[in-house]
């Protein structure tokens, strides 16, 4: 191979010199082909001759042989030694000094791309900047240099050397020099010492005072403060308060360039300085507002608003006037950039100051507003832009995932009650405020809305679709006057020119995106009397020829057919509710009905077309079934078709669920079609395709609900066959479906029982021993054994028998043979089984009974005895076995631990079903014998646990003053878990009787014990628990005295009032929302790593770090992360920020938890985590290049993927916001890591966040029926 290539390198080296152009020029690129492949190396001998060949070419008279020189290079550095390397870089700096313009210019190219391939660590780096002669080309060379290799110049004397020439050029003749040596100035100072930093602040701070009659001058100097302010803000921000009076003073000269870069400057000040700005923030916007509306060429009148409706006019008149508009033109006029960077500053402050949003909607907004008018095309989209952002902000502002799942309910339900934390509208509430500016947006907007250009229009359609989604509504008043609008845009053909092909359907899809929101945020009755204006826009979109118009329509009309007809279902009487269809709009259902079903025949549609018309279909049959009995005969035929076919039959499920569960269908028009798809469809099961089994599944249970009775006994026997596979742990998902179509199956043919205990139970009881059966599962698991006891109830001693056959095996000494989950799964099962058939409960509970006296009996079986008495005793009185009790208190006695747990667990649960009887003997026990007081405070637990549920409390009220001061006789025990099971009975108990605890509560928060303090904050934790309000007053002045212990002088108790502070944010927000300007500097303070709390533990030979600090630090991000979900309108974010930065450098665990946090703060401030992507590179780069001890163990191999995982799921929800003007080290990165072995994990989080993108777009989101 080697002789090879250096044959092949020898051939291509005689025809570089050759006389012929041609011969030149193919092995200049035959050599560039070489020396890309990865298995091309060159010889020692040749490397110095391809070089001098190589940039001999540079000087070659032909141009195209000299830009494949210079294409050469690149490759080439990456080929040869140090040396070669060091002689291309002299040489290419030789040929930039030269007088020679065309030669300067060609090697200038040359140098700038080997600077960017040259490897960072390279040695070659240090002299690469060795000439400033050539002065354009050079600053183009020498900014590269600094960006990519700016730490380099600390190790040489450079950097005082390279400040002095850059300081020097910015008084330069040349504006483009200047321009040039602002760029690099920026790439500098991320690199100079504070000296030489200082040095060229005052040098600028100079020549601001001192060039009031030079506007260039003045101009250089502002756009530098900009630049080094986005490169350097923590240093910068030291001088702000001398620059930004001087910038705002220089607006006022009458030089529009000027007032353009100094209004660039202060966004950036607003950006990237935030902390340093705040005093001047009014004064920026107050000069904002005056410069949006600064148009010397033109007289529009008054922006007053009064004035403005006095001078409304016809539409005819409207759009002669916009005519006119787009004929002006004054090619000297630079007004309009002055107000699009005015509109630019503004959605800066907005984005960044969303404690100030309130404030903006009284000054901001009516100015916006206003200027909707504006004349110029890309100022009035900027405009709308910030308009845009505005109602962004106000969206995060007000909690919308909070109130979620308001949107989520049709408007004809009232909601019962908000969720706790959810933030109340007042009349000062931006939301409010915006509420109060809608009647003047929308008849500003609306004037625009008819204008011709496509980029108002668009921009227009998503700023009403933000207001009716930030309002939930909004236009009820007014939707019609968009109408219009909406009518232009989706009659617009098609068939235009290329260069506005995109605009155009991008204009559509915005518009039906639009009318979307507009139908789900609003009442169907809104519209009632309008579909002749909404339905044929809507009609003729989905006939549109270029797909994705018309999915987007179909998604679109399947919330106009919820309008038309409104179905909603009542809670509480359990059935739905609906009117008969307006006779007016049958003409269009019919019309929607042949489109969708021309769409759903097209043989050779789009996917995503065939799925949602097909979903459309659905849609429309459910609701409107009564009225298209002839169209269901043709439709269900059709989908029992498309069932058969492999792409559409997924859809096909869905829609066929839709339609049995629609209350409109009629069982007689749709019953035989659903009876030849149920065997069809439980034969899908078998597939891979894992939601075609979720969408089958869901579509047999709501069939078998329906038609059950009148479904073939043959069918059960295959529908079973084909469930019986799902009943096991391979997929959790999967399961609670195939249980609850089981119990669907006995509910409706209880002959099946004998099938369903051959076939099915065998799995079921092989599945109850799994550690994974909880949450859904486990509450399927549950209804199956009800049914099948209710089915058959002589089964009973079998489905025991069943039960209990895993515990009995005999296993290794000491051992529990099964989990303790799956022990707890199987005594829930026996006790459903009980609570189904009562009159078996005594004879089980005697057995269970026998069981634990028998000292032969298993610790297996004993645990699962003591278990399973205590969730039958939870769910029926056990009264009648008067020595139950003595029976379970002799557990305690036993050596085995679990078993003492599980009779602690049994005797607590027992109790609560006759406390009477019961809490006496606990407290007497818990006072007579200390060895026991552990297991009897569980015990105790359980009691007060159960009755905090049932949100009573009356019948433990006898004992709770006797409870109270035993538990707080054993807070002061030396074991934590001692004091943790005590804080969790204290803060129930509490919740019994709020108004007399909570006092004792705070009484004791100064007690001179860290083990009480600790305790009673604790306590406080479980109050917040509880969702309901009935206490909130007295909680609310207890929380600064509570919180103050955040400062306490013991570790434990700052880490337990944190863990407090989490479960208030989590549970109760409101209530410490007005205190977190207290409590949040005292959080962050936790985030920080203490020296003295990180000891040395020596182990044999080896040498162990322990930081004892680490929990407390944890603690601290967490409750940062609840936060930022449930208060971050009071969270100053970029203080939040930078002690995020500080946990990307800690421990792994705390770098995951600040990777979550980056991930939520990158969905709801997008604009103040772009100011610090560079900052991130570093701890992220660190992260994803950590190299494990070769000695490492599998455990930590596993938590070091999993680190480098979710270092990069936040890497890629961070990249939306990269941009390589703003963020040029966060770009490089990334391209780095999109390259590198971690490229597939960083796409497949890429896609993950794109599907998360539009958050809230999403949480509206619906592309089926809405029945509920």
């Amino acid at each position: 191979m080697a002789n090879t290539s250096a044959y092949l390198v020898a051939s291509l080296l005689e025809k570089m010199t050759s006389d012929d152009t041609d011969f030149r020029y193919m092995a200049t690129n035959d050599l560039i082909n070489e020396l890309q492949s990865p298995t091309f190396q060159l010889e020692d001998a040749t490397e110095k001759k391809v070089v001098a060949a190589v940039l001999n070419l540079m000087k070659d008279k032909n141009g195209e042989v000299q830009n494949l020189a210079v294409k050469c290079l690149g490759p080439l550095v990456k080929k040869v030694q140090e040396p070669q390397l060091q002689e291309i870089v002299d040489k290419l700096c030789a040929y930039v000094s030269q007088d020679k313009e065309d030669l300067r210019e060609i090697a200038s190219i040359g140098l700038k791309t080997v600077i960017v391939q040259v490897p960072v660590n390279s040695a070659v780096a240090v002299n690469g900047t060795s000439s400033y002669d050539a002065q354009m080309d050079a600053l183009d060379i020498l900014s590269e240099v600094l960006f990519r290799f700016g730490s380099i110049l600390a190790t040489t004397n450079l950097q005082d050397k390279t400040a002095t020439a850059l300081f020097a050029l910015l008084s330069h003749a040349r504006p483009a020099l200047r321009k040039r040596a602002t760029l690099a100035i920026g790439n500098l100072v991320a690199h100079i010492p504070d000296n030489i930093f200082e040095d060229l602040m005052k040098h600028i701070l100079q020549g601001l005072e001192s060039s009031k009659n030079s506007p260039e001058r003045l101009r250089t100097y502002i756009q530098c403060t900009g630049t080094i302010s986005r490169s350097n803000a923590p240093r910068f921000g030291k001088f702000l308060g001398n620059v930004a009076p001087l910038v705002i003073k220089y607006t006022e000269l009458d030089d529009d360039e000027l007032r353009e870069n100094a209004l660039q400057a202060l966004e950036s000040f607003v950006l990237r300085c935030p902390p340093e700005i705040v005093p001047y923030i009014d004064t920026i916007i107050a000069l904002s507002l005056k410069f949006l509306r600064y148009d010397p060429n033109y007289d529009d009148g008054d922006d007053n608003e009064d004035d403005e409706d006095e001078n409304m006019e016809t539409d005819g008149e409207d759009e002669e006037d916009e005519d006119d508009d787009d004929d002006y033109s004054d090619d000297d006029d630079m007004s309009w950039k002055v107000r699009r960077t005015s509109a630019k500053l503004l959605s800066a402050i907005i984005g960044t100051r969303q404690d100030l949003l309130g404030q903006l909607y009284a000054t901001i907004a009516p100015s916006l507003i206003a200027r909707f008018k504006e004349r110029e095309e890309t100022v009035r989209v900027e405009i709308l832009q910030t308009f845009i952002t505005l109602l962004r902000q106000t969206n995060t502002y007000g909690g919308a995932e909070y109130e979620m799942e308001a949107t989520l309910e049709t408007s004809t339900k009232k909601r019962k009650g908000s969720r706790p934390g959810t933030p109340i509208e007042t009349d000062q509430s931006p939301r409010a405020l915006l509420r109060g500016q809608v009647p003047r947006l929308t008849k500003n907007l609306a004037k625009q809305m008819l204008s011709k250009s496509m980029q108002t229009r668009q921009s227009g359609f998503v700023l009403l679709k933000e207001l009716v989604t930030v309002l939930k509504g909004g236009l009820e008043t007014s939707f019609m006057l968009f109408v219009p609008s909406v009518e232009q845009s989706l009659s617009t053909a098609s068939h235009v020119d290329h260069h506005h092909l995109g605009t155009n359907s991008n204009l559509k899809i915005e518009a039906l995106g639009f009318l979307r929101s507009l139908f789900r945020t609003h009442n169907p009755e809104v519209f009632q009397k309008q579909l002749d204006h909404l339905c044929p826009p809507v009609i003729s979109a989905i006939q549109d020829k270029f797909y994705k118009i018309s999915s987007e329509a179909l998604v679109c009309c399947m919330e106009l057919i919820k309008v038309v007809r409104d179905i909603s279902f009542d809670d509480e009487a359990q059935k739905y509710s609906y009117s008969d269809l307006d006779p007016e709009a049958k003409p269009y259902i019919l019309k929607i009905y042949d489109v969708i079903l021309q769409r759903v025949s097209t043989a050779d549609a789009d996917q995503e077309v065939k799925e949602r018309s097909i979903l459309c279909l659905g849609v429309l049959l459910s609701r409107i079934g009564d009225e298209l009995k002839p169209q269901l005969a043709v439709c269900l035929p059709l989908l029992l078709e498309k069932i058969q076919n492999e792409l559409t039959r997924l859809m096909a499920v869905k829609t066929l669920s839709q339609i049995v569960e629609s209350p409109v269908c009629a069982d007689a028009d749709i019953k035989d079609s659903i009876l030849i798809a149920v065997p069809d469809i439980a034969s899908l099961l078998r597939k891979s395709n894992r939601p075609l089994k979720v969408a089958s599944l869901h579509f047999l249970d709501v069939a078998i609900r329906r038609f059950g009775k009148v479904l073939p006994a043959k069918s059960y026997d295959e529908l079973l066959a084909e469930l019986k596979p799902l009943i096991s742990e391979e997929d959790l998902h999967l399961l609670p479906l195939g249980l609850t179509s089981i119990v669907s199956v006995l509910h409706s043919n209880p002959s099946c029982f004998g099938t369903v205990k051959q076939e099915i139970l065998p799995s079921v009881l092989k599945l109850v021993r799994s550690p994974l059966i909880q949450g859904q599962a486990l509450d399927s698991l549950l209804a199956l054994f009800a049914a099948l006891v209710r089915t058959n109830d002589k089964e009973f001693s079998v489905l025991i028998s069943g039960l209990v056959e895993p515990a009995a095996v005999r296993g290794p000494e000491g051992q529990l043979v099964l989990s303790k989950q799956a022990f707890s799964t199987i005594a829930q099962c026996i006790a459903v089984l009980c609570l189904n058939s009562e009159k078996n409960a005594d004879m089980t509970v005697a057995e269970f009974l026998n069981k634990i006296h028998n000292s032969q009996t298993s610790d297996s079986l004993k645990y699962l005895s003591l278990i399973a008495l205590g969730e039958i005793g939870r769910r029926i009185s056990l009264s009648g076995h008067r020595d139950l009790h003595s029976s379970i208190l002799a557990m305690f006695d036993q050596h085995s631990e679990e078993v003492r747990s599980a009779a602690a667990f049994a005797f607590g649960n027992i109790s609560a079903g006759n406390v009477e009887f019961y809490v006496p003997i606990i407290i007497s026990e818990i006072n007579k014998d200390p060895k026991k007081r552990y297991l009897l405070l569980h015990a105790l637990k359980e009691v007060i646990t159960r009755y905090t549920q049932k949100q009573g409390g009356q019948e433990i009220e006898a004992h709770a003053t006797e409870i109270w001061e035993l538990l707080f006789a054993n807070c002061e025990s030396q074991e934590e878990g001692t004091r943790n099971v005590v804080a969790e009975c204290l803060g129930k108990l509490t919740l019994t009787n709020p108004y007399k605890f909570l006092p004792d509560l705070q009484g004791r928060l100064r007690n001179e014990s860290p083990q009480i303090r600790g305790t009673v904050v604790s306590a406080f934790k479980y109050t917040f628990i509880d969702h309901t309000r009935s206490y909130d007053e007295l909680l609310r002045p207890l929380i600064v005295e509570f919180l103050s212990l955040m400062k306490d002088e013991d570790l434990n108790v700052r880490r337990l009032s944190l863990s407090t502070l989490d479960a208030a944010a989590h549970n109760k927000p409101y209530l410490i929302r007005d205190v977190l300007g207290q409590v949040l500097p005292l959080l962050y303070r936790e985030t920080e790593v203490v020296e003295e709390l990180i000891h040395i533990v020596e182990m044999g030979p080896f040498k162990h770090r322990v930081d004892d600090g680490l929990e407390i630090r944890k603690s601290a991000f967490e409750c940062m992360y609840t936060l930022l979900e449930k208060c971050r309108d009071k969270v100053e974010i970029f203080a939040f920020i930078d002690r995020v930065l500080v946990g990307l450098t800690d421990q792994p665990d705390i770098k995951m938890l600040c990777h979550l946090t980056l991930v939520r703060l990158s969905i709801v401030s997008p604009t103040a985590v772009a100011q610090r992507l560079d900052d991130m590179v570093e701890p992220l780069q660190a992260t994803l290049n950590f190299k494990l001890k070769p000695t490492a163990v599998k455990q930590e191999i596993e938590k070091n993927q999993e680190l480098v995982r979710s270092a990069l799921r936040a890497i890629a929800f961070l990249s939306k916001l990269a941009d390589a003007n703003t963020t040029p080290k966060f770009a490089l990165f990334l391209a780095e890591v999109r390259s590198g072995p971690n490229a597939y994990d960083l796409n497949q989080y890429v896609t993950e966040s794109e599907s998360r993108d539009d958050f809230y777009a999403n949480m509206l989101r619906s592309d089926a029926m809405d029945l509920s």
